[in-house]
């Protein structure tokens, strides 16, 4: 019985010093969708995706011209003017485009892998690079507002909406908290104007 008395003292215990604790809760998402840096990111992926793409067009043009080479010379391997000897030598010569052909594709599709292999490792540098930046500014609000603890409110099935500190963060990181609330409003625009539209 004494060890019972004993549990639930420290669990009073801890649930005081819990409440005395000073917590908050941002909207990660919104963070990182309106963090400064993020246009600038879209826009290097964007460039970097047409650069790709560019590469990738070039690749595959002479991949369908070795592919025409390699139809014509199968046709002619099938003429039925041929004598055998001339008829061998086609066969043979597409023999040749069939395995410059198949070298080609292999060729496209490894560069493709490679590049969106590319693609998603600066996608994911740029957003470490910007959650980095948001854990500083998180960081030190915390320190400085006394919080022992900041929360993703996006992970949580529920918060006090008094306790979000979202907008407080975007200022600090530079960035007007009424271009959030433009874009909550816009959402909820459209989504009437979607539902109208089934």
């Amino acid at each position: 019985m004494k060890r019972i008395g004993l549990v639930c003292i420290a669990a009073m215990a801890a649930s005081v010093m819990a409440a005395q604790d000073k917590i908050a809760v941002v909207n990660m998402v919104d963070l990182v969708r309106f963090h400064p840096s993020r246009e600038r990111d879209r826009k290097l992926m964007q460039d970097t995706e047409k650069d790709f793409q560019s590469r990738l067009d070039k690749q595959r043009d002479r991949f369908e011209e070795l592919r025409g080479e390699y139809e014509k010379a199968v046709k002619e391997a099938r003429s039925p003017a041929l004598n055998d000897k001339a008829k061998n030598e086609a066969e043979e010569k597409a023999m040749r485009h069939r395995d410059v052909l198949a070298e080609a594709d292999r060729d496209l599709r490894q560069e493709m892998q490679k590049l969106q292999r590319e693609l998603g490792e600066l996608d994911t540098r740029l957003l470490r690079q910007v959650t980095g930046d948001i854990r500083e500014v998180l960081t030190k609000f915390a320190q400085e507002g006394k919080y022992s603890m900041i929360l993703d409110g996006t992970t949580m099935a529920y918060h006090d909406p008094a306790m979000d500190v979202t907008d407080a963060i975007l200022k600090r990181m530079g960035v007007d908290p009424k271009v959030r609330q433009e874009d909550k409003d816009k959402e909820k625009a459209e989504k009437p104007a979607a539902a109208d539209g089934k």
